[in-house]
C-alpha cells in the first residue's frame, strides 16, 4: 500500500461524497451512484483509465503509471464513498430533519394530532414555539430557506471566496447543531460496524465458503496488468475487444438517438409482450405480475451471469415467474399481497426470509465466529486466530453497544433499541452476502424495521412514539440498503486481496476516509441546499422519506385515541404492554412462510444434488430490481448453459473475456454520456438529455 495510492483514494472518496449530491440533486446530471453496487463514477472511470490514461502514463515512465494494487485501493475506497451521496445517507439525511415541519404545515391531520410532538428533542432542527414572536422569522430562515435556497433575483458578481463565505453564513448552524449531534455519531458508528462486519464475514465467505464475488472478479480483470505491459491481461483477448466494441457502438448509437432522434435509429433492447395478457388477464392482479410481459435485455446483466454458478443465475431468472405462480392462487382467493416500504405481505415475508438467511449464515460459520467472539474477550489470543478479525469483533461489539445506548438516550426503549440495531446490521450482512454470492448489483430488501415491529406487535405494544423514533433511525441509517456501505466494502476487500493488499489495512483506510468524507459531505450538502434549495422534483427524498415515520404513526394515534388507550400505551413501560401484542392480519403467516421457505430451499440445496434453486429467491422475488433484471439473468443462464453443453467448461472459460468486454463497454459508454452531459450543462447552462439504460 503506497502513500500515492492512499492519497488518491482519499481524494476520490471526498470528491464523490461531496460533489455527488450536487451532481444528482442540484445539477440533475447522471447520478454518480447509478449502477448501485457497480457505480458508474468508479468502475466506468476505471475502464477509461486502464484503457486510455494508464497506458499513456506507462509510455511517459513506468513509475508514473498506477500499479494494480493502487488501482484496487482507489476502486475499493471510491466505491465505499458511493454509499454517502445517494440513498445510503445524504439523499434523506438532512431532509428528514427539516422537511417534516413543512409537511406538518400543509397537512391538517398532522397539526390536529400534533404528530411532530412525538419526535424527541434533538432529532429535528430546532425551531421556536409557534407562540413565540420570532417563530415566523425563524421558520423562514431555517425551513423556507432550506426549501427555496438563496434569492436569485440579483446577479452575483462577488469574488468566489466571498460568495463561499456568504453561503457558509447563510446556513443556520445554530438550528442544525442539535440534530447533527444526535445523528452523526450514529452514522459514524454504523459505518464502523459495517466495516468491521465486512472484515469478519469476509474471512468466512472467502477462505472457508469460497464465494465467487462476481463484482470483484470482474473488476480484478481490469486492474491486473503484467510487468512491462501497457494494458490489462484481459485486453490480450480478441473477444474482449469484440464485446467492448459491440456494446460501445450500441450504447453510443442509442444515446445519440436520444439526443438526435431524427437522425438515428435505436437498437431495440426492450420488448412488450402485453398482447399475451389477453390469454391470461388475471396476471395483472398479481403484484409485479405485469413485469413478466415487459422483456428487458440488459447485456450487462447477461454478461454477469457468466461469473455466477448455474443455480444462482437460474434462480434469479425464474424468481419472478415463481412468484407469479405462487401468488396467483392467493390473489384469486382474495388475499391482499400488496405492500409498500413500511409493510405488507411481501415485506413481512422477505423480513422472515432475511432473518432466516442470517441465522443460516451464523450457523454455517458458527465455529469461526465463535472463536472470534471468545478471543474478543481474551487478552492472549488463541493460536491460529487472525488478530485483525479479533480487533474487528471488538470494535463491532463496542459500536453495537454504543448505538444501542445512543438510540435509547433518544427515547426508544431498550428492547426495541436492541432489536433495531440488530436487524439493521443483519440487513447489511444479508445484502452483502447476496452481492458476494450472486453478483447482483441492485438489491432492495424493501421492508423496514419499524414497519415490521408495528405489524408484529401492534400499536399498543409498540406505541406511536416508539414507531416514530424507530422510523427516524431507519430512515437515517438503513432505509434502502441498495447503496449500503458494507456491500461496497466486502467487494472491495476481495479486490484488494487479489492485488496482494492487506485487507485489515484496507478496512482501516476505508473507515477513516469514509468518516472524514461523511462529515465534509454533510457540511457541503447544507451549504448547497441553502444556496440552491431542496430538490422538489425528487419525491422520494423530498416528501416520502421525511414523512414516512409520521405518516405510518398517524393512523395508530387515531386508532388508540378512538379506543381511549393512547395515553395508557405511551405511559406504561414496555413489559406491561407485551400482554396486549396484536399482530396484524396475515403477518404471522407471511413471516413464517419466509422463514420456512429459506429453510426448505437451504436444506434441499445441501441434501439434494440435483436441486436447481437457491434460497436467495425468497429474499429477492417481488422486488423492483428482480422485476427489471429477471429476463436478462435467464438469458445469461441459457447462454452459459448452452456454451457448457456444446463446448464444455473450456468454452465457458474462453467466453469470459467477451463478457468482461461487454460489461466494460456498458460502463465506458455510461461514463462517456455522463461527461457529455456535464460538459453540455457547463457550456449551455441547459439541462442535458439523460440517456439511462442501467436497471434502476
Amino acid at each position: 500500500m503506497t502513500v500515492r495510492g492512499v492519497a488518491l483514494a482519499f481524494l476520490c472518496a471526498v470528491f464523490i461524497a461531496c460533489f455527488g449530491y450536487i451532481n444528482d440533486a442540484v445539477l440533475y446530471l447522471e447520478s454518480f451512484t447509478n449502477g448501485s453496487l457497480l457505480p458508474i463514477i468508479v468502475i466506468g472511470s476505471l475502464v477509461f483509465f486502464v484503457l486510455c490514461v494508464n497506458p499513456l502514463l506507462c509510455l511517459l515512465g513506468r513509475r508514473i503509471s498506477l500499479r494494480a494494487s493502487e488501482l484496487a485501493l482507489i476502486v475499493a475506497v471510491g466505491s465505499a464513498a458511493c454509499s454517502i451521496p445517494g440513498r445510503g445517507l445524504l439523499e434523506q439525511f438532512t431532509h428528514s430533519m427539516v422537511m417534516p415541519f413543512h409537511w406538518e404545515r400543509v397537512t391538517p391531520g398532522w397539526r390536529q394530532k400534533e404528530i411532530l410532538s412525538y419526535a424527541p428533542e434533538g432529532t429535528l432542527v430546532t425551531l421556536p414555539d409557534e407562540s413565540a414572536a420570532e417563530h415566523a422569522v425563524e421558520y423562514d430562515r431555517i425551513v423556507t430557506g432550506y426549501m427555496m435556497g438563496a434569492p436569485k433575483s440579483v446577479e452575483d458578481n462577488r469574488p468566489l471566496g466571498e460568495s463561499l463565505r456568504m453561503s457558509f453564513k447563510r446556513v443556520p448552524w445554530d438550528a442544525w447543531r442539535a440534530p447533527l449531534v444526535t445523528w452523526l455519531p450514529l452514522v459514524l458508528l454504523s459505518g464502523l460496524a459495517s466495516v468491521c462486519l465486512a472484515l469478519i464475514t469476509y474471512r468466512q465467505w472467502s477462505s472457508h465458503e469460497f464465494l465467487s464475488f462476481p463484482i470483484s472478479d470482474f473488476t480484478s480483470h481490469l486492474v491486473e496488468r503484467e510487468e512491462g505491459r501497457l494494458l490489462p491481461v484481459v485486453c490480450r483477448s480478441r473477444l474482449f475487444w469484440i464485446g467492448l466494441g459491440i456494446l460501445l457502438m450500441i450504447r453510443v448509437n442509442n444515446g445519440l438517438c436520444a439526443w438526435f432522434p431524427e437522425y438515428y435509429i435505436p437498437v431495440r433492447l426492450q420488448w412488450s409482450l402485453a398482447p399475451f395478457a389477453k390469454v391470461w388477464p388475471q396476471l395483472f392482479r398479481v403484484p409485479y405480475g405485469w413485469g413478466l410481459l415487459n422483456f428487458r435485455f440488459f447485456p450487462l446483466v447477461v454478461a454477469f451471469a457468466f461469473f455466477l454458478s448455474g443455480e444462482i443465475s437460474l434462480t434469479l431468472g425464474l424468481s419472478q415467474l415463481c412468484w407469479v405462480f405462487f401468488a396467483f392462487p392467493l390473489v384469486t382467493m382474495g388475499m391482499d399481497l400488496n405492500t409498500d416500504w413500511v409493510g405488507g405481505w411481501q415485506g413481512w415475508q422477505r423480513a422472515g426470509a432475511y432473518i432466516m438467511m442470517f441465522v443460516f449464515l451464523l450457523y454455517t460459520g458458527r465455529h469461526y465466529y465463535g472463536r472470534l467472539l471468545v478471543n474478543a474477550f481474551r487478552f492472549k489470543l488463541l493460536r491460529g486466530v487472525d488478530s485483525a478479525s479479533v480487533w474487528a469483533m471488538r470494535l463491532l461489539i463496542v459500536s453495537f453497544v454504543a448505538m444501542i445506548v445512543l438510540i435509547t438516550r433518544i427515547g426508544l426503549e431498550l428492547p426495541f433499541s436492541i432489536i433495531t440495531v440488530t436487524l439493521m446490521l443483519m440487513t447489511f450482512v444479508v445484502v452483502s452476502r447476496i452481492s458476494a454470492e450472486t453478483g447482483l448489483f441492485f438489491i432492495q430488501p424493501r421492508w423496514t424495521i419499524f414497519g415490521l415491529l408495528a405489524a408484529g406487535l401492534g400499536s399498543y405494544a409498540f406505541p406511536p412514539s416508539a414507531q416514530i423514533i424507530c422510523g427516524l433511525v431507519c430512515v437515517m441509517l438503513c432505509i434502502d440498503q441498495c447503496q449500503a456501505l458494507m456491500p461496497y466494502v466486502t467487494n472491495g476487500l476481495k479486490l484488494c486481496e487479489r492485488s496482494k493488499l492487506s485487507v485489515s489495512k484496507v478496512s482501516a483506510v476505508t473507515w477513516i476516509t469514509i468518516s472524514v468524507a461523511t462529515l465534509l459531505a454533510v457540511a457541503v450538502l447544507l451549504i448547497a441546499t441553502y444556496e440552491w434549495g431542496a430538490p422538489q422534483n425528487m419525491d422520494w427524498s423530498y416528501k416520502r422519506l421525511p414523512t414516512m415515520a409520521f405518516r405510518t404513526a398517524l393512523p395508530e394515534v387515531m386508532q388508540l385515541e378512538a379506543v381511549g388507550a393512547l395515553e395508557e400505551a405511551e405511559s406504561l413501560p414496555w413489559w406491561n404492554r407485551l400482554s396486549r401484542i396484536a399482530p396484524r392480519q396475515n403477518f404471522v403467516g407471511a413471516f413464517v412462510f419466509g422463514i420456512l421457505g429459506v429453510l426448505l430451499l437451504s436444506y434441499l440445496r445441501l441434501r439434494v444434488t440435483w436441486w436447481p434453486l437457491h434460497p436467495v429467491m425468497f429474499l429477492l422475488w417481488a422486488t423492483y430490481p428482480m422485476e427489471q433484471t429477471c429476463h436478462a439473468f435467464f438469458c445469461g443462464w441459457l447462454i452459459k448453459t448452452c456454451a457448457i453443453r456444446f463446448g464444455g467448461i473450456r468454452m465457458a472459460r474462453d467466453l469470459k473475456p467477451l463478457m468482461v468486454g461487454v460489461i466494460a463497454g456498458e460502463l465506458l459508454s455510461a461514463i462517456i454520456f455522463m461527461v457529455v452531459g456535464a460538459v453540455y450543462y457547463m457550456w449551455t447552462g441547459d439541462m442535458p438529455i439523460v440517456y439511462r439504460w442501467f436497471p434502476r
